[in-house]
Order: structure tokens, then C-alpha cells, then sequence
């Protein structure tokens, strides 16, 4: 059998005043819980408050900050409006449990990738356009 190994004085001490203080971090996790809340009700507004609509043929678009979901284009990268949607196609995808189910694709954009000019469908409320 092994001795049991005491621990340093300094981290016992350490570790009695964690647990008999207030938790120090319970501010810290009110904050970021608050920062959080505002972070979905910014989405909410910024996605609701746009019309896809507002888009023409030609219009230069990015990502709205924080409303990306798919791999292409990236963030800062321009997509030329191909095609505006109305009424929008409603993605097929028959799973709830993905971020395109039911997704109305209002907007048919194109992109320079892998070297050629190819257009791809998405949802016109993530946009905004190019200054």
C-alpha cells in the first residue's frame, strides 16, 4: 500500500480559500451568460430586419458578421447577386437537426472558386451588401 502524499501547504491554502469564498467567477459567467443573450437578440434583429428582397442582379454581397453557415464564401469575401429568389425555394433537407432544414434560399450568388465562376443558392437575410 502507498502512503498518501500530503499536499504543499501553499496549494492546500490555495484550495481552502477557493472553496470557502464566494465564487469569484460567478460574475464572469453572468457576464459572458448576458453577452451571450445580446448576441442572440443581435442575430434575431439583424436577420429579421433584412429584406432579401432588397437585393438586385449585379448587387456586390457579404456575410452579415456572425450569420455564416455555410463553408463558402468566407468571411470579408465578395459574391456577386446572380439571381433574387421570389418566392424562395425552401431547402429539401429532411433532417430538423441541420442548419438548412426548411432554409428559404432567396438568393442565387455567384463566386470565383477553385479557378472558374460557379453560383450557388443561399438565404438572402445573411447578407448584406458591399460598401
Amino acid at each position: 500500500m502507498s502512503t498518501p502524499r500530503k499536499l504543499d501547504p501553499a496549494l492546500q491554502s490555495m484550495l481552502h480559500g477557493l472553496a470557502s469564498t464566494e465564487q469569484p467567477d460567478v460574475d464572469v459567467r453572468r457576464e459572458a451568460r448576458e453577452q451571450k443573450i445580446e448576441a442572440l437578440r443581435d442575430g434575431y434583429r439583424r436577420i429579421h430586419g433584412t429584406d432579401p428582397c432588397r437585393f438586385r442582379p449585379g448587387d456586390l454581397v457579404r456575410w452579415q458578421p456572425g450569420l455564416k453557415y455555410v463553408k463558402w464564401p468566407q468571411y470579408g469575401e465578395t459574391a456577386v447577386v446572380v439571381e433574387c429568389l421570389d418566392p424562395p425555394v425552401m431547402d429539401d433537407v429532411s433532417s430538423s437537426f441541420t442548419p438548412y432544414f426548411r432554409a428559404p434560399q432567396t438568393l442565387v450568388l455567384g463566386l470565383q472558386h477553385d479557378n472558374g465562376f460557379h453560383c450557388w443558392h443561399f438565404d438572402g437575410r445573411r447578407f448584406e451588401l458591399v460598401p
